[in-house]
């Protein structure tokens, strides 16, 4: 797990002359200095859209978010000392949020780099997805800027970096779509032939290159995972928000194509806005999708935002397999819903994971690989034309 430690990291770079200022410089990093510290406060203003990190003129991070990437790979003890030191959203210099998240980025980002000239595979690989989770901070939750939009970039750029170490290097597939191409990232385990595929869309703060953790996992059970930017977010900002599903599909078509995976065996697994993309696609009930992974989502029957307006709870209206996961303390997916919408399907299953928040992160450990186990038993044992 991507969880590097400050003092490890420092006893690393100081195993060579070549790294002493790479130490130097994080020593600067996690000092918060007397001019910050000095600095007036800004007047109260609540969050905006082009400032979405700030309410009542303080930055804002929920501990669930720092949870959250905690697990992708940051070090909460540094996420929370870099919290001290921003004082606006934007500007290239000390104290803005892009900037103060970025600066961490190139620090791992160059890490990476003087690690590749050693040879040491590993530890940069480590380093290129720490710089990764970083820059993710620095344009979350959204792209509203250029300066986030450069940090996303910077984040594409270093991730792929990282996927040339991967055990199986990543692979960029285009997937065409309306007037251009969705760009998805695919990760395949070592020594599988054929592969079943998840393909896998994240959230509106969560884009393609955020996911390296959870796929760890399900590399592990034999999948391969492609990851993509749906319509309106990351890489795909370009178009309007997709409410029925096409780029699923489109990335389906795109993968149905290759010899390289198990084109039998295709899954989607969706998270948060993903998760309401996954279960769009499982409305279609499409039989060369066997089975749906909803996270943190759910149909809102009977709701004026419902993805059936017209059926109402006890309807059933999928027929693969669905898995619906999420804690029981999500405020915009309570669990009535979530109990509805895998009753919804004729093969339904339901975990709620103990108190945890939207998502509930801190069960990502545990439940992704019993996750992988419960999409493997479902491929496995359905029927083509069930």
């Amino acid at each position: 797990m991507l969880m590097p430690l400050p003092l490890k990291t420092v006893a690393r770079a100081l195993c060579g002359s070549v790294r002493i200022a790479l130490a130097a410089l994080l020593f600067s990093l996690l000092a918060v200095s007397a001019s910050f510290a000095q600095a007036p406060s800004l007047p109260a203003f609540q969050a905006t859209a082009t400032s979405p990190n700030f309410k009542d003129g303080k930055v804002v991070l929920e501990e669930r978010r720092i949870r959250a990437y905690g697990y992708l790979g940051a070090d909460e003890n540094i996420i929370r000392q870099t919290l001290q030191r921003i004082v606006r959203q934007e500007g290239d210099a000390p104290g803005g949020w892009v900037y103060e998240w970025s600066v961490l980025g190139k620090y791992y980002d160059d890490r990476g780099d003087e690690l590749v000239k050693t040879g040491a595979r590993h530890e940069a690989l480590d380093a290129y997805m720490t710089s990764s989770v970083y820059y993710a901070l620095a344009w979350f939750p959204k792209i509203n800027s250029e300066q986030e939009g450069k940090a996303y970039d910077a984040q594409l750029r270093v991730y792929q970096k990282g996927g040339k170490l991967f055990d199986v290097p990543l692979e960029l597939v285009k997937v065409p779509y309306k007037d251009g191409y969705i760009t998805s990232y695919l990760h395949k385990p070592f020594g599988v032939k054929k592969p079943p595929l998840v393909i896998w869309c994240g959230g509106v703060d969560q884009y393609k290159a955020n996911h390296w953790r959870p796929i760890q996992d399900m590399l592990t059970k034999g999948f391969a995972v492609a990851t993509l930017d749906l319509p309106a977010f990351g890489e795909s900002r370009q178009w309007g928000a997709d409410l029925k599903a096409e780029a699923n599909f489109a990335v389906l078509e795109t993968y149905l194509k290759r010899e390289d995976v198990d084109t039998q065996r295709i899954s989607f697994f969706g998270q948060s806005y993903g998760g309401a993309a996954t279960l769009r696609a499982a409305l279609r009930n499409d039989p060369r999708v066997k089975a749906i992974v909803a996270m943190c989502a759910g149909l809102h029957l009977d709701e004026k935002n419902s993805l059936a307006p017209d059926a109402k709870p006890g309807d059933k209206l999928i027929n693969g397999p669905l898995l619906v996961v999420n804690g029981t303390r999500d405020p915009g997916n309570p669990v009535p819903d979530l109990m509805s919408t895998y009753q919804a399907a004729k093969q339904g299953d339901l975990w709620l994971l103990g108190r945890g928040e939207h998502c509930a992160v801190e069960y990502y450990p545990i439940v992704i690989p019993q996750m992988a186990d419960w999409l493997m038993e479902k491929i496995q044992t359905r029927s083509p034309h069930s």
